[in-house]
């Protein structure tokens, strides 16, 4: 069995332009709780205890991945779970991702590849 650590991962930071713009997209992608900071560091929180949180910090120099190589490649990516991912494109593009072309399994077991306004890689997957 695993020795108890007091360790907790507290969250995930994206580099970008524009922290507070690119909060309220994931905000509302997910249907969090809010958007909470300023023009250099903001966060989102899931809902409930140890919700999850997902931060984005200001770096003016900010340069989106080349996904899915290139000079550029991406460091990580966001996997979204939904039920259904058809049901869900329309929205996600409504908000202002941007369809990365990949598309591999079912709109109900699968995954399609999307950037958010920023230009991060991100994936819907059911």
């Amino acid at each position: 069995m695993a020795e108890k650590r007091s360790l907790q991962l507290e969250s995930v930071v994206l580099d970008c332009p524009e922290p507070l713009a690119l909060a309220a997209f994931y905000n509302e992608l997910l249907g969090w709780n809010g958007v909470e900071g300023d023009d250099n560091w903001a966060t989102v929180t899931g809902p409930g205890p140890g919700g999850g949180t997902v931060s984005f910090q200001r770096d003016p120099g900010f340069r989106a991945p080349t996904w899915p190589e290139g000079e550029r490649p991406q460091m990580l990516h966001l996997d979204i779970r939904v039920d259904d991912i058809d049901v869900e494109h329309e929205r996600t593009v409504a908000l202002g991702a941007r369809p990365l072309g990949e598309t591999q399994g079912t709109s109900n077991n699968g995954f399609r590849v999307y950037a958010d306004p920023a230009g991060h890689p991100f994936c819907l997957v059911a």
